[in-house]
């Protein structure tokens, strides 16, 4: 009888070391570079995310805002500390939404009013200015 009870918990034991193989080598299947690629997905997304600037552009104009400007400099740098005192200054005060993007290249200005000619005045002495309204 006890040989009769070795030789069934050695099948039975037998059995579950199989299933647990078996079980192994499904997994170490499914890692495999043929199965999930997690870092193509990663990849393929960074490369369909849009440029920060038409990120941050549309995110203004979710706003619904009357008038979208874009402020630069005419050589394309960036602006400085100079640069954002001189905005800060002659730029109105009921400007409702500033965003400097596209590495510190651009000033998006989201607003409900029209700027007075003299503001333009003033800013276009020293930047390129562009309505992106409707656009």
């Amino acid at each position: 009888m006890r040989d009769e009870l070795q030789v069934k918990l050695g099948k039975a034991v037998g059995v579950r070391i199989s299933k647990c193989v078996g079980v192994a080598l499904l997994l170490s299947l499914a890692v495999t570079p043929g199965g999930c690629n997690r870092s193509g997905s990663q990849q393929g997304a960074a490369r369909n995310k849009p440029p920060a600037f038409e990120r941050d552009l549309a995110s203004v104009q979710r706003n619904n805002f009357q008038k979208v400007y874009v402020i630069s400099r005419p050589d394309g740098g960036t602006l400085d500390a100079d640069d954002k005192a001189f905005l800060k200054t002659n730029m109105p005060i009921e400007t409702t939404m500033r965003i400097l993007t596209d590495e510190d290249r651009r000033l998006i200005v989201g607003t409900n009013f029209d700027f007075k000619p003299e503001h333009f005045d003033a800013l276009n002495k020293r930047f390129r200015i562009e309505d992106y309204t409707g656009r």
